[in-house]
């Protein structure tokens, strides 16, 4: 299954400062200049609003046009049975890959003619496997075969008892919803790396894969050695919109449940939910902001673990930052008569 959407809605500020512009020597500042001779390229700027094509106005214009296009294709395949002697269910899997120029998180697209080049990637909301199961098992009633054990008491017990549920596994998400990794430099901004208050760069890829070394610890999600701060002069084209996925997930949840008829008219009804049944811990968000030492030092300065292989940040780059609910119980008892 697939499909093909064009001419879809894409936001573009027609206030946005060109790459470049804090690196002119007619853009900058001469109090600046004098009072920070030494300050990076960049620094000594004129303000924003002095250097914005439309001058008086806020830094950004919204303008909504429909320049945007995604595709999205699939294999899915499903399996199911029909209510027969006491079981049903229903399989459903499906392996998939969604490309987008632009999500509809309000980001506003690249000012040059690089636009699908650089934002044309996964979807922030990419799923490559997704597993479904569904179930309901009628638990077989005691048979009236047994004799004496076959009573008023243990019918009570053990007949009419029902076990549902539905499995859920499924891989993760890009993180930063399609954002990709973030950064950040003491005392750098965009001014200093693109030249634009407006137009930002991405993080540099080192070629080492962002998965090598990693683990199942939730301290070690992502390796720091993959990425570099951007080059001075860097238009945004050094690394693609989406290079880390997200945990996924894998969840059970269950339901059993009873009927008890009293007698003609009147039924008690029992019912325990567990989400979550195993506990299983599940992750839904890493740390994704790596702080570098300097422009050109790339040293991340929020690493998990010390130089001795000591823990000492629990909020360090590719540490998990939240985790789904654990295990859940519910009871309900429901008379009706």
């Amino acid at each position: 299954m697939g499909s093909q959407s064009r001419h879809l809605i894409a936001l573009r500020n027609l206030n946005a400062i060109p790459y470049g512009t804090t690196f002119q020597p007619q853009n900058q500042d001469p109090t600046l200049r004098a009072a920070n001779p030494g300050a990076l390229l960049g620094s000594n700027a004129y303000p924003a609003q002095f250097v914005t094509p439309y001058r008086g106005y806020n830094d950004s214009i919204a303008n909504i046009d429909f320049g945007a296009n995604s595709n999205y294709n699939s294999l899915q395949v499903s399996l199911k049975r029909r209510f027969a002697t006491g079981l049903f269910f229903e399989i459903a899997y499906t392996w998939s890959k969604c490309m987008d120029v632009a999500d509809s998180d309000g980001s506003y697209e690249r000012i040059d003619q690089f636009n699908k080049y650089a934002n044309y990637g996964e979807c922030g909301f990419d799923t490559t496997h997704n597993f479904q199961l569904n179930y309901v098992y009628t638990i077989p009633n005691v048979p009236q075969s047994v004799g004496k054990v076959n009573n008023m008491v243990t019918r009570a017990l053990f007949n009419n008892w029902q076990l549902s549920g539905l499995v859920s596994i499924v891989s993760g998400n890009p993180v930063n919803n399609g954002g990709g990794i973030a950064f950040s430099i003491p005392n750098v901004g965009n001014p200093q790396i693109t030249g634009s208050y407006t137009e930002g760069a991405r993080v540099a890829l080192s070629g080492i894969s962002p998965n090598a070394g990693t683990s199942d610890s939730p301290y070690s999600r992502i390796n720091p050695a993959a990425f570099l701060p951007p080059p001075v002069g860097s238009i945004g084209l050094d690394s693609p919109r989406n290079v880390v996925i997200g945990p996924g997930q894998n969840n059970w949840n269950m339901s059993l449940d009873k009927r008890i008829s009293i007698k003609e008219g009147f039924n008690l009804d029992l019912r325990v939910d567990a989400f979550n049944v195993f506990n299983h811990t599940q992750f839904n968000g890493l740390n994704y902001t790596i702080n570098f030492t300097s422009l050109t030092n790339p040293t991340p300065t929020n690493l998990p673990y010390n130089s001795q292989g000591q823990l000492t940040n629990l909020f360090g780059v590719g540490s998990v930052s939240g985790v789904y609910p654990p295990r859940i119980l519910q009871v309900m008892a429901r008379f009706s008569f």
